[in-house]
């Protein structure tokens, strides 16, 4: 028999009050019984024979009232969760559990939900227009330079580690390489490294720790012809071009994306659009944890997470409501290619999609 419900909503946040009669809470204790029952071995009974206050005993009577309380609960919240129209966002949290054995239970779910927004029609926006995308000769310049050195010959050398070397060192079987003052604290620490000797090398915080070094390396760069071939360009020009090409495409499609993050920021400014708590927190303690940043970054990464899920929430919406959600095979072929995770995949396209159909709704301004 279901549990009976009763729903309290927000905006953007819902509440579901559940209650477990007694009838069902006594036919689920039944179930709970036989499954400990096959899973509990009591010495002198064959599996799932032994008496019931014998069994209770050896599982232990309170242990067995809390796992019970458990197997109902998740049962109650599943049911419950399934009769959900709206899209459920955040983990939902049990609450406020009431457990009266042979009587009832009751508890409560609280989750976020996607924001109920209308959207304007029309939307009404203006955005400034937004200057060319620019490339300059510095940026074709350092992008040569690179080029060049990623093409270039490393030679052995027997001597020390001299400014502008590669010096490769290992601790236990992993391997790495860096380049003798380089950016950063540890192209410092390769200057003077030998190969054969043992250094002591340490990140921007934490001890240092030692590491072998495997070998060290003079960087021979080639002639720009040289270059040039090994990207399969027929003369230096050519590739100074082809370089140009790619950093205004590049630029122009950091553009576009800065134009529909700010298409999409005016949109939910105008909307009065907020990020559901429940979901901001949830996601907050997740980052923390995957990247390992003390308490102190919390403000910064909370500021920064509640701006780029209010745009995910908007696109989300604007999708549904436009008819512009990609099929699941269309991610699925395009993840396959780009080889990257579908749920990245379907919320890029989500993102470009909606803001493009912002921005062919906004008026621009000089």
């Amino acid at each position: 028999m279901n549990p009976s419900t009763r729903t309290e909503s927000t905006n953007c946040e819902v509440t579901v009050h559940i209650e477990v009669s007694s009838d069902t809470l006594r036919a689920q204790e039944e179930e709970f019984l036989k499954k400990v029952a096959e899973e509990v071995r009591v010495p002198g009974f064959r599996q799932g024979k032994a008496p019931r206050d014998l069994l209770l005993r050896h599982y232990g009577e309170q242990a067995f009232l809390e796992d019970l309380r458990d197997y109902v609960v998740r049962r109650a919240a599943k049911e419950a969760l399934a009769r959900v129209s709206e899209e459920i966002l955040s983990t939902p949290k049990v609450e406020g559990v009431q457990f009266r054995r042979g009587e009832a239970l009751t508890f409560r779910l609280r989750f976020a939900v996607l924001p109920r927004v209308n959207l304007p029609d029309p939307l009404d926006l203006s955005l400034p227009e937004a200057p060319p995308a620019e490339v300059t000769e510095a940026d074709v310049e350092e992008a040569l330079a690179r080029l060049r050195r990623d093409a270039a010959v490393l030679e052995p050398k027997t001597g020390p580690a001299e400014q502008g070397d590669v010096v490769q060192f290992r601790r236990g079987e992993r391997v790495w390489q860096g380049e003798v003052g380089g950016e950063g604290r540890l192209g410092r620490q390769l200057l003077g490294a030998r190969a054969g000797q043992r250094v002591a090398l340490s990140g921007e915080s934490g001890p240092s720790q030692d590491f072998e070094v495997m070998g060290v390396y003079k960087v021979v760069l080639p002639t720009l012809a040289e270059a040039a071939a090994h990207y399969g360009q027929e003369s230096w020009e050519g590739l100074r071009e082809e370089v140009r090409q790619e950093l205004v495409r590049q630029a122009e499609h950091r553009q576009r994306d800065e134009e529909r993050r700010a298409a999409l920021d005016a949109l939910a400014d105008r909307l009065g659009l907020e990020v559901p708590p429940l979901l901001l927190a949830e996601r907050v303690e997740e980052e923390m944890r995957a990247l390992g940043l003390r308490r102190e970054a919390k403000d910064e990464l909370e500021a920064a997470l509640k701006r780029r899920l209010r745009r995910e929430l908007l696109a989300q919406v604007i999708a549904r409501r436009q008819g512009l959600t990609p099929n699941r095979e269309e991610v699925r072929q395009l993840a396959q290619a780009l080889g990257r995770e579908e749920g990245e995949v379907e919320g890029r396209l989500l993102f470009e999609r909606a803001a493009d159909w912002v921005l062919t709704q906004t008026r621009r301004s000089a």
